[in-house]
């Protein structure tokens, strides 16, 4: 009995699909900041419409990125303010505004790194990870002037800011929210002091001997000063006569004068209101009408000679000195 072998040829072709992978997003870690606004050497610009500098935040916010076959994930921002101007969201001070910019760190941005619009809209993408990452997301900020005169008070409150990450397809969570920034400011802005215009000498009429007697005598009244460019966006501002050589009294206004060869003695100078009565010395007093950025003049006061015992002042030159302090609160 012969077999017959018949060869039996089976052919083929094996077809391996690539499935397009691309990534989503597993754990959000909460992380709520309130806002610093002391990074700026001058927080808020000078000009209107101008802006803070560079961007700055007050953290970062971890956020845990899977690789994955899913195609959908992304990232949206809410910000919980009033929009008024490109981009621009408004603060408790109605001469200051915030505006933002959005990045997730080791990310290819697309729709970040740029101002943050409010339709604002972060895309995952495709092969963004290879292996469990953690991302940071940061959110910057930057003050913005928008009026000419920034009103009294600090700045308070500001938007807050809530991250949405969505992922549509069915894998991880399909919703997670982060509340990132409160809307309390734990830090004001820097602002530059005051310019201040004041005369650098004032001159007193002589006194002869003949008129010497105790109390004010040849008082006139003293240049104006004025404080210039004044910050705003804050409570106050206070000002301080302060006697560079010592005081002789106080609560009378009354300055030490330079002693020694050529100086008159026992003869003193006082600072006076502009009503006459005497100005306390020493003592922080408030602009009482301060209202935010802009110039003041400092109320009206007069200087003289002041003598408590005429029977002891000798001849010679009179020269004392005020140092004026402008504090800011």
């Amino acid at each position: 009995m012969r077999a017959l072998l018949l060869p039996l040829f089976i052919a083929g072709h094996l077809f391996i699909a690539q499935t397009a992978r691309a990534d989503y997003f597993s754990n959000n870690r909460s992380h709520t900041m309130s806002y610093d606004f002391s990074s700026w050497t001058v927080g808020i610009p000078p000009v209107t419409g101008e802006s803070s500098g560079w961007w700055e935040d007050a953290g970062n916010v971890a956020i845990d990125i899977v690789p994955s076959d899913t195609t959908g994930s992304y990232i949206t921002l809410q910000v919980n303010g009033t929009l008024v101007g490109n981009n621009t969201y408004a603060t408790s001070n109605p001469g200051v505004g915030i505006k933002y910019q959005t990045s997730l760190a080791y990310i290819t941005d697309i729709g970040g790194g740029a101002e943050t619009a409010p339709d604002f809209r972060f895309d995952l993408g495709a092969n963004q990870v290879s292996v469990n990452t953690t991302s940071y997301l940061h959110i910057k900020y930057q003050l913005v002037r928008l009026q000419d005169k920034v009103l009294a008070g600090p700045i308070t409150s500001a938007p807050q800011v809530t991250v949405i990450y969505q992922n549509p397809d069915g894998v991880g969570k399909s919703v997670m929210t982060t509340l990132v920034y409160s809307g309390a400011v734990s830090v004001q802005p820097n602002y530059s002091a005051c310019q201040i215009d004041a005369p650098t000498e004032i001159k007193l009429t002589d006194l002869y001997g003949a008129n010497i007697a105790n109390g004010a005598l040849n008082t006139i009244q003293a240049p104006t000063i004025t404080l210039l460019n004044c910050p705003g966006a804050i409570n106050g501002i206070s000002y301080n006569f302060s006697a560079v050589y010592g005081v002789h009294d106080a609560t009378n206004g009354v300055l030490d004068t330079v002693s020694g060869a050529g100086y008159a003695k026992n003869v003193y100078i006082q600072v006076q209101n502009a009503d006459g009565t005497p100005h306390t010395l020493n003592t922080d007093i408030p602009l009482s009408n301060y209202t935010g950025s802009g110039d003041y003049t400092l109320p009206d006061f007069k200087v003289g000679y002041f003598i408590d015992d005429a029977s002891s002042v000798t001849a010679g030159n009179v020269k004392t000195a005020i140092e004026l302090k402008v504090t800011y609160n």
